[in-house]
């Protein structure tokens, strides 16, 4: 008889929590995962608690592969998500949505590509967002690719944006054991980032740069429907982080900190005065890479310049550039290239 360890080798644990899920959606998500080129997996979903029909489905597939955990209440995705971690069996861990659908080979190319990347503990992927009714809105990536770890622990450190995109994640399961790492149960939301941070402290992360899911957006999506909720929790990752650097945010820098990765840079003498202690605490406790943190920063106070620039009189542009070191107004030219192209 075969050993167990020997078993698992190549096995995939499929982790998927369900809440009220549509049956139109539930059932293209729970197809495209049985229908997947690479078969040998186990399909942990969790039904957290559901008030429909849902539940009833799920126990209507006669797949062996499928494993049930019912929860007898809601408890939230975090915690259904751990039940799943703990449950797995597998030397990987594929985390899939409940409303999302796979491409048959995704399995076959990540776990491909796990092989042959033994140091890495996560890798994601692109995806097409489609609609409510499949239709294909455009593709999308949270991060095209991680081409280097020291860089992406220091964008980690300024926003929600996770960076991976959650339901397409393929984890290396005895990598995510060996550090004891699982969802951390006081996020609700915004489970997905705290992970990508710790994840980030111990191995590689890397993103297969091919789209092998579609990311259904939708108005009942959490990104969607919990915006608030989820920066409220981003912030409280964001503020882990900094306790590393001995640093923490007070009410008039966590917006403007939490804007650094978004749409809005507002020009302020309080980011650039921000920058700075970063970058000094950084020096003496040496989290980061120095030399990358200081080019990461101060070409994101380049682009904040940029966009005032945009937006400003002569004599307002010509002050503005007076202030900026040698090394903001070489990034200019670097931005405003990349706008052109």
């Amino acid at each position: 008889m075969a050993d167990k360890k020997e078993l698992k080798k190549g096995l995939i644990s499929v982790v998927m929590s369900n809440y009220n899920t549509p049956i139109k959606y539930l059932k293209e998500s729970i197809d495209s995962v049985l229908n997947q080129t690479y078969s040998n997996f186990e399909f942990i979903i969790i039904d957290d608690g559901s008030t429909d029909d849902s539940l009833e489905f799920i126990k209507s597939y006669d797949d062996s592969r499928i494993k049930l955990i019912i929860n007898e209440e809601n408890i939230g995705l975090t915690k259904s998500l751990n039940k799943g971690l703990d449950a797995a069996q597998g030397e990987f861990i594929a985390r899939m949505d409940s409303d999302d659908i796979c491409y048959p080979e995704r399995f076959e190319k990540q776990i491909e590509y796990m092989r042959d990347n033994p140091d890495t503990i996560v890798c994601g992927t692109w995806a097409d967002v489609i609609d409510e009714n499949n239709n294909v809105q455009r593709e999308e990536w949270a991060c095209q690719s991680i081409n280097d770890m020291d860089e992406y622990r220091i964008h980690l450190l300024f926003g929600n944006n996770p960076l991976i995109i959650h339901p397409s994640s393929f984890f290396n399961n005895q990598t995510l054991t060996a550090y004891g790492i699982t969802y951390n149960e006081e996020y609700r939301y915004s489970q997905d980032y705290d992970m990508w941070v710790y994840c980030s402290k111990c191995a590689n992360c890397s993103i297969y740069p091919h789209v092998l899911l579609k990311f259904r957006q939708h108005k009942n999506n959490i990104s969607n429907s919990k915006t608030g909720e989820q920066d409220k929790f981003a912030i409280q990752i964001i503020q882990e982080q900094l306790k590393e650097l001995h640093l923490s945010l007070n009410d008039d820098l966590k917006q403007l900190h939490f804007k650094l990765l978004h749409e809005q840079k507002p020009y302020t003498s309080k980011i650039k005065k921000w920058l700075r202690t970063i970058i000094k605490a950084n020096k003496v406790y040496n989290i980061y890479n120095q030399r990358k943190l200081k080019n990461i920063l101060w070409y994101r106070w380049s682009e904040i310049c940029y966009e005032e620039l945009s937006n400003s009189n002569f004599l307002r542009c010509i002050r503005i550039i007076l202030s900026m070191s040698f090394v903001c107004k070489l990034n200019l030219f670097k931005i405003r290239r990349s706008y052109r192209q």
